[in-house]
């Protein structure tokens, strides 16, 4: 059996990925390419995460045998020579590449930092698995390089509709690149990431998250100022800039690790994948949920541009939280054939409702907003 090369292994889904593949198939052997920080090596920061993750999939036992199946090259995907890099014997029985290194950057690039992560990190992975002669490529794209489809997005569609903003294109360039390299090859493609269907919890909280911070720290500034309990509801009057849908595709971090695990286990034949689920919630399902939870009231979500009435509050949280509403009133329907076609129909039909909501709420502020436990209160 030969080795994986893997990119993105201290993100949510390649740790998960990582953890669940060494759990059914021991015998797999991994090398990641990862960055240092500033406090340690690449191995360290890599076994850092990989023992957190095996903690998070309660299965601590598996630590050492997951590490001990890990090596760690130390760089970066933007900076790698890959002509340099398939010359390292650590390389030589690598077979298969799995690319899950980006930047979920979903705001402007001014720098274009987001492009250089997402589709030049590509280039160099592709280029790299050329030269290693690899027989597979498996590459973790978003559902959302849908971009503004409305309707139906087929999984093997492409299509350029315009999209909301650089991630969105650099992911959907560097699935390009992926179907065009020439070597068989897997996409996935996950939704909005939260925690799991279980109990909520999440080991690193993106995107969505930011929201509910958001709101819990006006409000708690909120309270301070005008002296009251934050326990108690509070009438916030704010007004989220956006139309509503009914199709936000939340996907669980559990289900995402239990799909790509499972797919990368099948013959690789040229698909994509939507990791989506087929159970999205809607807009005012998730409002509902935060709300109940903070304790807000008269929060609006309509579409609306600013007047002289606003609040101050409204406009910072268009400021900060922009960049996520287009996701809150997408019209997108992600087709689910080819992964119930490998899956099953049933492995697509789980729900979150409104309760599951609650739950991955709850959950982020009990693990890492320990501050506004206020929260929890009824």
């Amino acid at each position: 059996m030969g080795k994986i090369l893997l990119t993105g292994v201290t993100g949510l889904v390649g740790s998960a990925f990582v953890v669940a593949l060494l759990r059914e198939k021991p015998a797999e052997r991994f090398v990641c390419i990862a960055r240092s920080n500033g406090g340690g090596s690449a191995a360290d920061r890599v076994a850092k995460v990989l023992r957190e993750q095996c903690v998070f999939d309660h299965c601590p036992e598996m630590t050492d045998k997951v590490l001990a199946a890990v090596e760690v090259i130390d760089g970066d995907v933007v900076d790698i020579v890959p002509e340099e890099l398939a010359k390292l014997d650590i390389l030589k029985d690598v077979d298969r590449v799995f690319h899950c290194a980006a930047d979920v950057n979903l705001g402007k690039d001014p720098t274009g930092k987001t492009f250089k992560i997402n589709y030049g990190g590509t280039i160099n992975m592709v280029k790299l698995a050329q030269l290693l002669n690899v027989k597979e490529l498996h590459y973790v794209s978003t559902a959302y390089v849908a971009g503004k489809i409305s309707g139906k997005a087929a999984e093997e569609q492409a299509l350029n509709s315009g999209f909301n903003n650089p991630y969105e294109e650099s992911k959907f360039k560097a699935e390009m690149l992926v179907r065009n390299s020439g070597i068989p090859f897997s996409v996935y493609r996950p939704a909005i990431i939260t925690g799991r269907l279980s109990d909520g919890r999440v080991r690193r909280p993106l995107a969505f998250y930011r929201i509910v911070e958001f709101l819990a720290k006006l409000k708690q500034n909120r309270c301070m100022k005008a002296g009251l309990d934050p326990a108690d509801w509070v009438d916030m009057g704010l007004h989220f800039r956006t139309a509503a849908s009914e199709r936000v595709y939340f996907v669980p971090i559990d289900y995402v690790q239990q799909a790509i695990t499972a797919l990368f286990q099948k013959p690789v034949c040229n698909r994509t994948y939507h990791c989506t689920g087929n159970s999205p919630v809607q807009t005012y399902q998730i409002q509902r949920a935060i709300c109940n939870i903070l304790k807000i009231s008269n929060v609006e979500i309509s579409v609306g541009e600013a007047t002289g009435e606003e609040s101050n509050e409204s406009n910072l949280m268009s400021k900060f939280l922009g960049d996520l509403l287009p996701y809150f009133a997408s019209n997108i329907t992600f087709d689910q054939r080819n992964i119930t076609d490998a899956l099953g129909s049933d492995f697509v039909n789980w729900e979150f409702g409104e309760a599951g909501l609650e739950k991955i709420v709850r959950s982020f502020i009990n693990d890492f907003m320990p501050d506004s436990v206020w929260a929890e209160k009824q």
